[in-house]
């Protein structure tokens, strides 16, 4: 019996040997559409023969076209066989090309620190159902693409899944939130914060709470794997229209972000070699500006519109000697005493 494409995207993903490659419901309604509308005026023991499943099947499947769907579906009786009174190129099988399903593959490869949330469920199950609904066109051995395609997620924090999937609802229901937060220059101690959440979202490999901090008054970011004890509070909160995540973020090298009086600087970093030609194929902000110096790509001029020193200092020390900071001052002093200070311990 030929098989159908079905992307097993749930709990099965986890053990390759036992992928599940079946036919779904939405996939067969999408054929039965097709061999409908070639015209050939299949009935319901010709298309469950065509299909492999039995006429009551079948039968169901048209109720459900005539009914649900609200299709132009009628049986000709001198034909023996259904047809369409009009064109139904709205309800045609979703088209997607090998590669397409490919990319759908790997987007949930991407989501892996994510395994146990609902979100990933919710992927999962619609991918699954998109790669099901697609015609036999196409042939993808899933096990194979398994064994020869990964996402590895070096650096990146995993996420606990309750603790996401609470967040998640706090942000969409505008509830406010109350945890016990534990800084990276804490001593152990947690600090106990009440926020409103924005967005939580992924930066550099970890996922982060943005929002506005009652306490401070003003907005923080919160790495959701220090977060303890949380709490989702029946108080709502009416969303200030004028945030943006991109323009919050946009201030910071990665997920640190400053207030609208921080002084901003131009950052103007020289980098050879290797460093070079990495970072001229990455996009690492919004402003950068990368200028050639030389024609074989060894050596480049990267500047980027800053607010912050702390990133960026760790982004040059990243690249040791192949990284040069030409300007400002500031972070040039800052790369050379963490230099210094590496020495000295």
């Amino acid at each position: 019996m030929p098989r159908a494409r079905s992307l097993s995207l749930s709990s099965r993903v986890q053990s390759p040997p036992h992928l599940g490659i079946r036919r779904t419901v939405d996939w067969r309604i999408g054929r039965i559409i097709s061999i409908i509308a070639s015209g050939k005026y299949p009935n319901c023991q010709t298309l469950a023969a065509e299909l492999e499943v039995s006429a009551k099947s079948i039968q169901r499947d048209i109720t459900h076209l005539q009914v649900m769907k609200n299709l132009p579906l009628e049986y000709d009786n001198k034909q023996h066989g259904y047809y369409f009174t009009r064109p139904v190129s709205e309800f045609a099988p979703m088209q997607l090309s090998r590669g397409e399903l490919v990319a759908l593959f790997v987007a949930l490869k991407a989501l892996e620190p994510l395994r146990g949330t609902p979100i990933y469920k919710q992927v999962a199950e619609s991918l699954n159902k998109i790669a099901g609904a697609c015609p036999e066109a196409v042939s993808i051995h899933w096990q194979d693409l398994h064994a020869a395609c990964s996402v590895k997620d070096a650096g990146v924090m995993r996420v606990d899944a309750a603790l996401f999937s609470s967040l998640l609802d706090a942000t969409l229901n505008r509830q406010e939130v109350a945890f016990s937060y534990h800084k990276l220059s804490g001593a152990g101690r947690g600090e106990l914060r009440r926020v409103q959440p924005y967005h939580v979202g992924q930066v550099m490999n970890g996922w982060y709470l943005i929002g506005h901090d009652l306490a401070r008054g003003d907005w923080r970011t919160f790495a959701l794997q220090r977060i303890r004890g949380l709490e989702v509070l029946k108080n709502r909160f009416v969303a200030d229209a004028s945030f943006s995540i991109r323009d919050h973020l946009s201030s910071g090298f990665g997920v640190w972000s400053y207030g609208a009086e921080a002084e901003s600087f131009e950052a103007c970093i020289r980098l050879t070699g290797w460093a070079a030609r990495y970072v001229a194929e990455g996009r690492w902000h919004r402003s950068q500006k990368i200028t050639p110096l030389k024609d074989d790509g060894s050596e480049i001029e990267f500047r980027a519109e800053l607010a912050g020193l702390e990133e960026i200092t760790r982004w040059v020390l990243g690249f040791g000697r192949h990284a040069k900071v030409l300007s400002p001052k500031k972070l040039r002093d800052a790369v050379q005493a963490e230099v210094r200070a590496m020495l000295d311990a």
